[in-house]
């Protein structure tokens, strides 16, 4: 079978190495939400920040957030490339003058032939043959020769289950780029809270009582409001 863009997998039929690697970037991946989380954070809870001051550098910080995805999924998508590559290969590689001849022979033997000529082609050990006919087999719509023909070498079996448990770009984008994309915040995410303003204000009153400290002394009394304590 050919891997094609929309192919779809079942998530209990991935390949394990698929699996693995998919695993592996969503673990990746998911450490990419903290730091959205904690840059939204940071930025709300500072409350010199001006508006565009706030909108700037959460775009800043998202914008490297998108970078990191960016490079994330360009890595496993280059591996499995390489891998379905390597699996296309394996079955449809057939190359050669005499593989040529034996393409160009099997293109007049009518379908219901193909079975009767595979068997003698795998009795007498003619490899390139088989693969001929497997391939044209193949483009009739013959899969379950096909099929036979690929599950009777392990390497081959092996590269038909690397395909059938590897899905196409179209899924694959949508479980990996797509599904684990940090969540954007709005500008009311990153305005202060009246929890937020107050801490810093306890925070910024803290400071001063411990600056006038060590110039006055401890005796130095803290100003709350208009009242001292």
């Amino acid at each position: 079978m050919e891997h094609t863009p929309d192919h779809r997998v079942d998530e209990e039929s991935f390949h394990p190495d698929y699996a693995e690697r998919e695993t592996r970037f969503r673990d990746q991946a998911a450490t990419l939400w903290d730091k959205e989380s904690n840059a939204r954070a940071a930025i709300r809870t500072d409350v010199s920040l001006s508006e565009e001051e706030r909108m700037d550098r959460y775009i800043s910080a998202y914008s490297e957030l998108e970078k990191t995805l960016d490079e994330l999924s360009g890595e496993i998508g280059r591996e499995e490339g390489k891998a379905i590559l390597a699996a296309t290969e394996t079955l449809y590689g057939g190359s050669g003058k005499k593989f040529s001849e034996h393409l160009a022979s099997v293109a007049n033997v009518p379908d219901e032939r193909l079975q009767a000529l595979m068997a003698t082609a795998t009795r007498s050990g003619q490899g390139e043959l088989a693969r001929a006919i497997a391939l044209t087999a193949y483009e009739r719509g013959e899969r379950t020769i096909f099929t036979s023909w690929a599950e009777g070498n392990p390497e081959r079996a092996a590269a038909l289950e690397r395909i059938k448990g590897t899905p196409g770009a179209e899924q694959f984008y949508t479980r990996t780029k797509l599904a684990m994309r940090p969540p954007k915040a709005a500008l009311a995410d990153l305005m202060p809270t009246p929890e937020d303003e107050r801490r810093a204000a306890e925070a910024e009153a803290a400071s001063n009582v411990t600056k006038y400290a060590e110039f006055f002394g401890p005796t130095v009394p803290r100003q709350v409001g208009s009242r001292r304590s």
